[in-house]
Parts: structure tokens; C-alpha cells; sequence
């Protein structure tokens, strides 16, 4: 990420160089745990604790748990981010931070299946708006909003190798309260697809949606239920990467990371499985379903968003904005 060590300095906070030096193990156990560039660990200093300091000084002065949105194109570095800060805050700050990632938060391939069959044959695939849970989503958070000391409640585990959510026994648990919420998500924070919704954009909407009736219910998803669950943010987010020819590359990068780590992910049990790992070519295809909103994304949210990330092609954070603080 950031190779600028004074890149964060409009933050103003001196970092103490015992705490980076006592947390620097904590992130390393991080980055391995997500198959991420150990080598991040050297942003400690100048990127995350700075941050994260930033971010507490949010989380003790909010009413309640302080609920972070964290968008940015597929592969931008999201998760990793997202789950370093969420460490820093628990073992630096003594806040407890949790991640809410919205791709733990697809409906199941069986009921992703039978709204295809009612309403377009594309929502089978997931990746759009229309294939998450939201529903659930809302539930969720309104549990870890009200989720007190002694109370614990689990998180849903998605596999996309499986393409499917995993079963309740292996979801996440999570002990109340709860001080920060990352919500992060390619298309978290999104309002809307834009204009000309009439015009296809690439082959897969061209061939497969011609009257244009996915990205319309596409459109009404996001204006009516995502609307709802992206208004729970505090603090919105937004990673933006140069172009959008590089986010196929980032993403293809995120599929072979998959498909290296399959065995350890699934074990023993890898071969009883029907593991779903996209060729180059397949994750071409697929790409396809995110352009219109990826792009549309790319030419709005940082005018939206209260924080920007600014990437360079290596995902390297090479700009910030952030509030201005009185």
C-alpha cells in the first residue's frame, strides 16, 4: 500500500514507537491469516496506526458502535485494510472492532437460484445487487447496534469457492459490545447505476439483457434495500483505484490467491467438494455483471465519501483525503 511515510501527517498524532512495535505482531498474524503481502506490515508506522488513531478518537466520542463504510472496485485492498485497522483498534486502542464483510452476506446459491427463476435468469450469479441477503443484513445490524456486554451472536461465513454460504457451526462469533463496524464491500455505499440504464454497456448486458429488466431491478435494488442498509454508516469510505482496466488485473490477482489457497481453506476435505475457481477468462465473463456499477462508482464516490484512498497501480496508497478537522 502507501510508500509515503508522510502521507498520513495532516492526522497530526505522534506515533509512540513502543506501540508500533508492540502491535507490528499482531498485524503480521493478520496478513497471513488473509494470503496478503506480508511486506504491508512496513505501513504500520505511516499508514494503519496513524489511522486507526484517527479512527478512535471517532469510535470514543460516537453514541454507540461507530459504523465505517469501506468501498472501492474488486481487489483494491479492502479486506486487508478493513482487517488490519479493525486489529490495530483491538490491540492498540482497546476498542473492539469487527469487520462486516458484504460478501458473507450473499443470499444462498439455492435462494439466489429461485429468485432467478422468478425474476431474471443473471441474479443467479452472485456479485449484483439483488443476490445479498439484505434482509438479513439489516437484522444483523441492528443486533450488533443493541449487542451488550455477556451477548454473543454469529456472523455469516460465505465461501466463494463453493458458492455458497457456509454452514451456522462455522460462522463467526461475536461478543458484545461492539466499538467499530466495518461494513466493506465493492459496491458498499453505492445509490444508484447512473444514466442511460436503456443502452447496454458490454456483451453480457447486450446478450442476456436486452430489455434491460436485470439492470433495472438491479437499480431498484440499490435505491430501495441497499439504500437502507448503507444509511446505518458513519463514516463512509472509498479506495480509488486509477482506471478501470486495472481492476480486472487486481481481480484476477484476488482469484489466483484463491486457488493457491484451496487446499488450505478446505483441508482434508478439498476433494469432496465442487470448488469453483474462475479461469482468466471465466473471471472476464463475470466481470462483466459489476461494470456498469463499478464504473458509475469510480466517477461518484469520492465525491461522496468522507475518506479517499487514492491507488496507484501496484494498489499502493498514494493520496489521502479526509475530513478536515475544527
Amino acid at each position: 500500500m502507501n510508500r509515503n511515510p508522510k502521507l498520513l501527517n495532516g492526522f497530526k498524532h505522534e506515533m509512540p514507537a513502543s506501540l508500533a512495535g508492540r502491535l507490528r505482531f499482531e498485524v503480521e498474524q493478520t496478513l497471513k491469516s488473509l494470503y496478503a503481502d506480508e511486506a504491508l506490515v512496513d505501513q504500520l508506522g505511516a499508514l494503519y496506526l496513524p489511522f486507526s488513531t484517527w479512527l478512535s478518537s471517532k469510535a470514543k466520542s460516537a453514541h454507540g458502535p461507530l459504523i465505517v463504510g469501506l468501498g472501492g472496485p474488486q481487489g483494491a485492498g479492502k479486506t486487508t485494510f478493513s482487517r488490519v485497522v479493525s486489529r490495530v483498534l483491538c490491540k492498540g486502542f482497546d476498542l473492539k472492532s469487527i469487520v462486516v464483510s458484504l460478501d458473507d452476506l450473499y443470499s444462498t446459491r439455492k435462494d439466489r437460484l429461485h429468485y432467478a427463476q422468478n425474476t431474471h435468469p443473471l441474479f443467479a450469479t452472485r456479485g449484483a445487487p439483488g443476490t445479498h441477503d439484505i434482509n438479513m443484513a439489516l437484522m444483523l445490524f441492528e443486533r450488533l447496534r443493541n449487542l451488550k456486554e455477556g451477548e454473543v451472536m454469529m456472523l455469516p461465513v460465505f465461501d466463494k469457492s463453493i458458492d455458497d454460504r457456509k454452514p451456522v457451526h462455522l460462522w463467526t462469533e461475536v461478543q458484545g459490545p461492539v466499538d467499530v463496524i466495518f461494513l466493506e464491500g465493492w459496491c458498499v455505499g453505492a445509490s444508484g447505476l447512473g444514466e442511460a440504464l436503456a443502452q447496454p454497456i458490454n456483451r453480457l448486458e447486450e446478450e442476456k439483457d436486452k430489455d434491460g429488466v436485470w439492470r433495472n431491478l438491479v437499480n431498484q435494488h440499490l435505491q430501495e434495500g441497499y439504500k437502507e442498509l448503507f444509511a446505518n454508516i458513519d463514516i463512509m469510505m472509498w479506495m480509488e483505484a486509477p482506471d478501470y482496466d486495472v481492476v480486472y488485473q487486481w481481480r484476477n490477482k484476488q482469484e489466483r490467491l484463491l486457488e493457491a489457497h484451496l487446499h488450505d481453506i478446505h483441508g482434508g476435505v478439498l476433494d469432496t467438494l465442487d470448488i469453483k475457481v474462475m479461469s482468466p477468462e471465466a473471471l472476464k465473463g463475470f466481470m462483466q455483471y459489476y461494470e456498469r456499477l463499478t464504473r458509475h462508482l469510480m466517477a461518484t464516490m469520492s465525491e461522496r465519501s468522507d475518506v479517499v484512498f487514492k491507488l496507484n497501480h501496484k494498489q499502493e496508497v498514494v493520496g489521502l483525503r479526509f475530513p478536515v478537522e475544527h
